[in-house]
């Protein structure tokens, strides 16, 4: 026993002495490896008194000297335990700084495993923690709330101090950043300003804060199995000695547990604390701003909401202590944060929009071609797409509902880019007859949005777009008034696919803001809103293709005309060169005699008839551009698509209502082949940007079912191909068959109603 006594005595003065050289040092002169050196001392201490306790006599005579020196020695490292973390924590410490030791993660670990070793003598002791004394973990849960603090006090002081400069200035804080940074680059200066002080000093304080109470929460967890563990052993009652070991240890792990959940309380509420002051800086800074509203603001803003949202999740979802998860101050403040986010982010949607459609102008989809869209549409879907991806980063339902929804609302067909296209905003694109001699073309810019960011970048300072801005005049010289107005529809009707696309696109981002079953960031009816406003947008897209549909008919009728009766031939003037291409076939259709014989049928069938109908269409200002590359891959495949059924619309009608209209079984084959050399000459354009020729196909497949019709040699012979002819509204109905083998002028019609009956 003296050997344990004069190894104790011995350990306890020179860390007694080790330590006391502490009391005037400076808290960042002192390191980690000091620390962990106290703590070593400290748990070789505590380790000679276990000793010493083992070695000890067993007996119940309290006045036995062994028992007593025991006693004194527990009570000796006690308090020297509380002189080095009373030292170590600033209490005694004769410097006057407000700074604590923070050297690391070895130095966190150290304090705690020094703390628990306090304990431990003070339950050894016997001591009891009255309510109102200060506990040895109340101090470790002040000295975590200090290095807090201290961590998050350099972002917070720049952020003060540039405020203080701001105010200093009469300017706001946001212009007084944006001013030095432009300042530092335009120098080539290396700047110390921080672009988002408010969310790097908000980043840091909850960052800080989760980093120290998450090793907490680990101790925490571990404790809490400890305890169970001790408590199945003790029901169990192996032995007396196994219940008191059981006893020390689960009221030693209950003290520890109390340690964790009230530091992390501690730190929780100065973090929160913290965070708000900072918030509140931001919101007071933003609302005070001159300046509009812009992307870098909204950037930091949505950083904030994210990081307040992961903080409050992170306390919500690892902590059960009740206390702690008290989070309603915090909560709050961040509704503020995401009231102030959607009010700005709607609103610079809208102004962005705006300005976008005020700067519209044709811009080129392929560089170097012909082939232009309205800049609205591409300018909008980048807005729109931006705001979204902005809006998710929050982390905040309500944040995406809203920003979804006013994405919607702009491509609604009540919205401001369906209306600009409809009143064809940058549509238009002007030529010079004297440069297209020349060989040289006015050049639309190859970005639309590339115009409108610098335009942007000129308007900052305006707190809206101008609306007194006027459209730039047309180009000098003569202008091709007929090319430009067909350079305009043919812009619009690409602008209306690019609407459409731009819907389609915007509702498959939708997909990655809908949560999976797993995330319970959304309740069901926040998943519905946002469904609902998806599907919203998939109807906003097939209504841009109805409305090109309609604008595709309408474009149509004027370039290439329309036939209301067919009952009557046409006039001589509908075959002259400048008449429309519908009109010029209507009247070589009513000329056309197909009761043919062998020997007519080869001059009918000649390489000089069958170019003269092709150059029907050849000839048209419409597949003229068509063939330039005017038109975008779905609006050129609509346009033949719509061409070819009014083709064959009127070849049906004409041959079947003129009731002149006779077929021989030649004739049939002369129809045969100009059906033939229109199908594959409409073809020819959709193969050249390898489209799918099915559709064009499938519009000339009534003039196939007639043309198969007209080749039988008799009546009945068309009974064995009656399933050829579906029921859809590319096929023959059961009149069209009647009115088809009419034509032929050797039928009867006594043997066609008897083949008519049978088909039915």
């Amino acid at each position: 026993m003296e050997n344990f006594f004069e190894d104790f005595y011995i350990q306890l003065e020179e860390t007694r002495n080790k330590v006391s050289t502490y009391r005037h040092l400076e808290p960042d002169k002192i390191q980690s490896a000091q620390v962990t050196e106290c703590h070593t001392s400290l748990d070789a201490i505590y380790r000679s008194v276990q000793a010493m306790q083992d070695a000890a006599p067993v007996t119940m005579d309290t006045d036995d000297i062994y028992v007593a020196m025991v006693k004194s020695c527990l009570v000796k490292a006690k308090h020297l335990c509380y002189d080095v973390l009373d030292i170590l924590f600033g209490a005694k410490r004769t410097s006057n700084s407000q700074t604590v030791i923070d050297d690391g993660l070895e130095c966190q670990q150290a304090f705690a495993q020094m703390v628990e070793i306090s304990i431990r003598l003070s339950v050894e002791t016997g001591e009891t923690f009255g309510s109102g004394e200060k506990r040895n973990f109340e101090e470790y849960a002040e000295y975590q709330r200090a290095v807090l603090r201290q961590r998050s006090k350099p972002s917070i002081a720049s952020l003060a101090n540039l405020r203080k400069i701001a105010k200093a200035q009469s300017i706001p804080i946001v212009e007084y950043i944006q001013s030095t940074l432009e300042n530092d680059n335009y120098n080539d200066r290396d700047n110390n300003v921080e672009k988002r002080p408010h969310a790097h000093a908000i980043t840091f304080i909850f960052g800080e804060a989760s980093s120290l109470i998450h090793p907490l929460l680990m101790w925490k967890d571990g404790i809490s199995d400890i305890l169970l563990l001790l408590k199945e052993q003790d029901e169990a009652r192996e032995s007396d000695n196994i219940s008191r070991v059981n006893g020390f240890e689960a009221k030693v792990q209950s003290l520890l547990l109390e340690m964790c959940c009230t530091t992390t309380r501690v730190l929780h509420k100065e973090a929160s604390n913290l965070g708000k002051t900072v918030g509140e800086w931001f919101l007071a800074d933003n609302a005070d701003a001159a300046a509009p509203i812009i992307d870098s603001n909204l950037d930091e803003m949505a950083f904030i909401c994210q990081v307040l949202h992961r903080y409050e999740a992170f306390t919500k979802h690892l902590v059960n202590d009740a206390e702690f998860r008290d989070n309603s101050v915090l909560e709050q403040h961040l509704a503020e944060h995401i009231f102030l986010y959607s009010t700005a982010e709607s609103q610079l949607l809208s102004r962005n929009v705006e300005t976008a459609i005020e700067l519209a102008q044709p811009v080129q989809i392929v560089m170097g071609t012909d082939r232009y869209v309205p800049s609205v549409v591409e300018d909008a879907y980048y807005i729109s797409q931006r705001c979204l991806e902005r809006a998710s980063s929050t982390l905040s339902p309500k944040t995406i509902i809203l920003t979804a929804n006013s994405v919607v609302e702009i491509w609604g067909t009540e919205g401001g880019i369906h209306k600009a296209l409809m009143e064809q905003k940058g549509c238009r694109v002007m030529r010079d007859v004297a440069d297209e001699k020349d060989g040289t073309k006015e050049q639309a810019p190859s970005s639309g949005f590339n115009l409108f960011l610098s335009a942007l970048e000129k308007d900052i300072d305006k707190s809206s777009p101008a609306k007194d801005k006027k459209r730039a005049d047309p180009p000098s010289g003569n202008v091709d008034i007929h090319r430009v107005q067909m350079d305009v529809q043919i812009c619009l009707l690409n602008g209306l696919v690019a609407a459409s696309t731009a819907c389609n696109s915007l509702s498959t981002l939708f997909d990655c803001l809908l949560p999976d079953d797993s995330d319970e960031t959304f309740n069901s009816g926040q998943t519905s809103m946002l469904a609902v406003a998806k599907e919203q947008l998939q109807i906003y897209s097939k209504a841009y293709q109805e409305v090109l549909a309609s604008q595709i008919n309408e474009f149509l009728e004027e370039w290439i005309g329309k036939v209301v009766s067919t009952e009557n031939a046409p006039p001589l003037i509908a075959s002259l060169p400048h008449s429309p291409s519908i009109h010029r076939l209507f009247y070589l259709l009513s000329t056309q005699n197909y009761d043919l014989n062998s020997s007519s049928l080869k001059d009918a069938e000649s390489e000089e008839n069958m170019k003269l109908l092709i150059s029907l269409f050849e000839e048209s200002r419409l597949m003229v551009e068509i063939q330039n590359g005017k038109c975008e891959d779905q609006v050129a495949l609509n346009l033949l698509q719509e061409v070819s059924r009014q083709v064959v619309q009127l070849f049906l009608s004409t041959l079947c209502n003129q009731k002149q209209r006779k077929f021989s079984e030649w004739g049939s084959l002369l129809l045969g082949k100009q059906i033939r050399r229109l199908e594959e000459y409409f073809c020819s354009y959709i193969l050249k940007t390898n489209g799918n020729t099915s559709l064009i196909l499938r519009e000339f497949k009534k003039l196939a079912q007639a043309v198969t019709i007209l080749q039988c040699t008799n009546p009945r012979d068309w009974v064995a191909m009656k399933g050829e002819v579906g029921d859809t509204e590319f096929d023959l109905s059961q009149g069209d068959i009647r009115l088809v083998m009419i034509l032929r002028s050797d039928w009867s019609s006594d043997a066609i109603d008897v083949v008519c009956q049978l088909i039915r």
